[in-house]
């Protein structure tokens, strides 16, 4: 039986994704490339973290030698690539039991290569408050231009989801 907690944590986390990407597309582009590329590469930074947790998940490995990408991140291929890492999730906590949320997984951080080890449900955690920690920080970052951004309150979301 899903985690009815967890299912809606990965439904908030989605629609935070997808509005901040919405906004992000709006964004006047008259930013400055400075400020620009602080908030692409770290609304790029969680959804490369996100897939190098989705690989640990898989028993996979992520193929990635850094979290902070090399190249410029193009936005549209950027939302595209996080709606379906998030699908990907919602798909996971839907499905995945108790027992596979206790079990704990082996691996290599990506940065340095130490050893890490986790259970999934303490992975499931990181990729939500991960996400939600660099989301705000952008959120910020866009206040500070002057910027609208996207609203990521949970209650938000609730409230939407009742129109």
């Amino acid at each position: 039986m899903p985690d009815g907690l967890l299912v809606s944590l990965f439904e908030h986390k989605a629609w935070c994704n997808a509005r901040l990407a919405e906004a992000l597309s709006a964004a006047p582009e008259a930013l400055g490339r400075r400020q620009w590329a602080l908030i692409l590469f770290t609304f790029d930074h969680t959804a490369i973290v996100d897939r190098v947790f989705k690989a640990r998940l898989l028993g996979e490995d992520p193929g990635v030698t850094s979290t902070v990408a090399t190249t410029w991140p193009d936005l549209a291929a950027l939302t595209t690539s996080m709606a379906e890492t998030d699908a990907w999730y919602l798909d996971y906590v839907r499905r995945v039991t108790t027992a596979e949320l206790e079990s704990a997984v082996d691996f290599a951080f990506v940065d340095d290569g130490a050893p890490g080890r986790m259970t999934r449900a303490d992975m499931l955690a990181h990729v939500i408050t991960h996400g939600a920690s660099h989301r705000g920080a952008i959120g910020k970052m866009l206040e500070g231009l002057g910027v609208p951004g996207a609203s990521d309150m949970v209650t938000t979301f609730r409230r939407m989801s009742l129109v």
